[in-house]
């Protein structure tokens, strides 16, 4: 309307200004009665100009809701007593203006009054154009001129007086937009009592503590699992699944079929679009559990799927779409489809499924190869009357295109359910536009302690919701690998987003309770959610406004070393019991530390198994007790000085060690800390578990396996003082004699490393030690 409005009122001034003879085209002479119409038009025309102005600003009133002029976003002070009033006074004056050119007498009175201030008789285009500059330097005065001045006189030397109640507002509404209002706030006791009779009774966690790390498992996959170079594992899953009656966390990938790793030889017309089709099966191993190798134990491997437990056994193993799934293919064909390789030879199959569209007749031929292939397509004779072409098989770019309203998280995970493969991708409604909350960045810095040192690490996170200042987890989306087949279900009721969205689209969504209970046993609290939450609780938790308007507990994600890497602490998922209780509940976990400190603070948690689905839990720590962080935990590795001296050895002559994640994990009413520890051979193509680091308060213990490190807690070391024969013998030792030693079995320490020979690299490595401890004893009695 405005831009109408602006462009005739413009036009009609130009033609009362610029005579005839500037636009070098002849005009029919203007008489007064057609000169007068034209003037009427354009004060008709800026009358509407300032009502659609005054209406305008009559919006903008409400656009205070997201004001950036105080505090916090939203009104303050300034906002509610002076810019609101302010607005109203614009509102009315600018209507008046819009009155007085649009009602002829009193336009007529204003003609009189500027022709009585200037000597000589001004045409109606300049009056109006006087009127209109005028207003805007009267908004300028009104809007922005006294308010600021209110601002930066009144308000800012007194700002936490003023501005309190609305950063109350601002809290509230924040902690709504970003669903922290319905958190569990509690206090974690951290007791340090920590005995064997715990071990005993939570079994259930500590029988699924994850010691593989995901990077590291997927080497391992792709050097034993991928079987052919056409199959790829994208990434690894972590999920839960029942069987032999154990409840039990797991990583699971999917074998897809990634066209391009096929030799340029074999990237035919026909291999693509016929013959290789599908993916095969999944792999899937304990989060715990590896072979004396160093390598996992898979439950379920190699093509065809072989499972070690039946409630595992995969019966429709075909992956038809997938995440590498990017271009289309053509089933039952007159061409074979491969299935899997079986030795020198391959197993074919025909598409069973109804995915896809029917090639019934030569109309849709010549579509689909007009659409895709072109004359190659139309003019095959592999495609016959039965035959399905499969498109958009990517799956977040399949369910996009049904659902781009909504935004999806960018990690979708496969799931075994009654022996077919499905898809589950979490779906977000989100909105930049919820009053008085703050919006998310995706741009974090963390500030940490190195020494004496501060230095700053910046991530993205979550660049896909940058901006919102709302979002709910409303949907979980479930596609079928096999069949294509896509079901939205809803998971939040009460998001007013998704509810006008069911309405626009009625068949598009489920409800919850229609989920089938074997898929809905698979459902996560999505990983981004609870980061995207939790940088927003580190500040946000603080509900006092003066403590939050002084920033004095504002917390950080927790860092690690990771990959020999420092990095902030992704969200990961636990097997706990929650208090109270001895069912083990699947949970998705982040911890937090203070600012500029590694202690931790606190740490939430969502809950992810369905009878307490999308409780938000958060634990903060007594501020009396010193919780030591992932980072402190390293540290401590480092400072060991036999733990310290086998990694750099590790780390020399052709090993590399890699350093997982740093696991805190909550037993009872304590916290224990888990971090596996890789080997890998600069000539190797995968990493191997050798060691495994735990610890509880300030005391550590490390072993080849998880128990003997868990054992190794309980169990006092207590060291005996040598005998007058051991000194005497001791002192006859030169010191010559130690160095020779020492380097001797340093040499066989490396020689039986690179050999493979481990057991026999360990006692060379006991040698080395007790040479080097015997030789500091040696030097120090010499010295004293």
């Amino acid at each position: 309307m405005l831009s109408l409005v602006i462009i005739g009122t413009a036009f009609t001034a130009l033609f009362l200004k610029v005579s005839q003879e500037q636009f070098e085209i002849q005009l029919p002479q203007s008489d007064p009665t057609t000169q007068r119409k034209l003037y009427q038009t354009l004060y008709l025309g800026t009358a509407f100009f300032f009502f659609i102005l005054a209406y305008g600003k009559y919006l903008n009133r409400f656009h205070l809701l997201y004001s950036t002029w105080g505090t916090v976003i939203g009104p303050g002070w300034t906002d509610v007593h002076i810019r609101l009033p302010a607005y109203t006074v614009v509102i009315i004056l600018t209507l008046l203006a819009g009155l007085i050119l649009l009602i002829p007498p009193l336009r007529n009175r204003l003609k009189n009054v500027w022709e009585k201030r200037t000597t000589h008789q001004r045409s109606p285009v300049y009056v109006l154009g006087s009127a209109v500059a005028g207003t805007f330097l009267l908004w300028f005065i009104i809007l922005t001129l006294i308010p600021g001045l209110f601002q930066w006189l009144r308000v800012e030397p007194n700002e936490i007086t003023f501005e309190k109640p609305y950063i109350e507002n601002n809290i509230q509404m924040t902690r709504r937009g970003f669903r922290l209002h319905v958190v569990e706030e509690r206090e974690y006791p951290a007791t340090e009592k920590f005995t064997p009779q715990m071990v005993q009774q939570n079994q259930n966690i500590f029988s699924n503590i994850r010691l593989w790390d995901w990077r590291a498992l997927d080497a391992v996959y792709k050097q034993f699992q991928e079987i052919r170079l056409y199959y790829e594992f994208k990434d690894v899953d972590i999920d839960r699944y029942t069987f032999n009656n154990e409840y039990r966390q797991v990583m699971v990938s999917a074998r897809e079929l990634e066209l391009s790793n096929l030799p340029l030889k074999s990237q035919t017309f026909v291999n693509k679009r016929f013959k290789y089709t599908h993916g095969n099966g999944i792999t899937l191993t304990p989060v715990r559990e590896f072979t004396a190798d160093g390598l996992p134990n898979l439950l379920v491997k190699d093509i065809p799927p072989k499972s070690k437990y039946p409630e595992l056994e995969v019966t429709t193993p075909q992956i038809y779409y997938g995440e590498l799934t990017d271009s289309h293919v053509v089933a039952n064909t007159r061409e074979k489809e491969l299935d899997y390789p079986s030795g020198e030879k391959n197993v074919y199959t025909r598409y069973q499924g109804k995915g896809g569209v029917v090639l019934k007749n030569i109309w849709r031929k010549f579509l689909f190869g007009w659409k895709f292939d072109g004359t190659r397509f139309f003019l095959s004779n592999y495609p016959t009357s039965q035959s399905r072409i499969l498109f958009r098989r990517e799956i977040s770019e399949r369910i996009k295109t049904l659902a781009p309203f909504l935004n999806f998280d960018d990690d979708p995970y496969i799931v075994l359910a009654d022996g077919k493969l499905y898809w589950i991708l979490d779906g977000y409604t989100t909105s930049s536009q919820y009053p008085y909350s703050e919006a998310f960045s995706s741009r974090e810095t963390i500030e940490y302690k190195m020494g004496n040192q501060t230095r700053s690490l910046s991530t993205n996170v979550g660049e896909y919701l940058d901006g919102i200042n709302y979002i709910r987890n409303s949907v979980k989306v479930v596609v079928d690998a096999y069949e294509g087949s896509v079901n939205f279900y809803v998971f939040d009721p009460k998001d007013p987003l998704i509810q006008v969205w069911d309405r626009i689209f009625p068949e598009l969504f489920q409800k919850k309770s229609q989920m089938p209970p074997e898929l809905l046993n698979h459902v996560r609290y999505p990983s981004d959610m609870l980061l995207v939450q939790g940088l927003v609780y580190a500040k946000y938790h603080m509900s006092d406004p003066t403590v939050f308007y002084n920033q004095e507990d504002l917390w950080i994600r927790a860092t690690e070393k990771y990959y020999n890497q420092v990095q902030p602490v992704e969200p990961y998922y636990v097997m706990w019991e929650l208090p109270g209780s001895d069912e083990p509940q699947f949970v998705l976990i982040l911890p937090f530390t203070p600012k500029n400190r590694q202690v931790l603070i606190g740490w939430i948690a969502g809950m992810c198994d369905p009878q307490n689905y999308g409780r938000f839990l958060a634990y903060k720590f007594p501020k009396e007790k010193r919780m030591l962080g992932p980072q402190q935990v390293e540290t401590k590795i480092d400072q060991d000085r036999f733990l310290s001296g086998q990694l750099t050895l590790w780390d020399q002559r052709g090993s590399n060690v890699i350093r997982g994640n740093v696991l805190a994990i909550p037993i009872e009413k304590t916290l224990i800390y888990v971090e596996p520890l890789y080997l890998q051979s600069e000539t190797a193509a995968y990493p191997e578990l050798r060691l495994v680091a735990v610890m509880h308060g300030d005391n550590l213990s490390y072993a080849e396996t998880f128990d003997q490190a868990l054992k190794g807690l309980f169990e006092k070391t207590a060291k005996e003082l040598p005998t007058e024969k051991e000194v005497s013998i001791e002192k006859k030792i030169s010191s010559e004699k130690l160095i020779q030693k020492a380097n001797q079995a340093f040499e066989d320490y490396l020689r039986f490393q690179g050999q493979k020979q481990f057991e026999k690299a360990a006692q060379a490595l006991h040698r080395l030690q007790e040479a080097l401890q015997k030789l500091s004893k040696r030097t120090s009695s010499s010295e004293s």
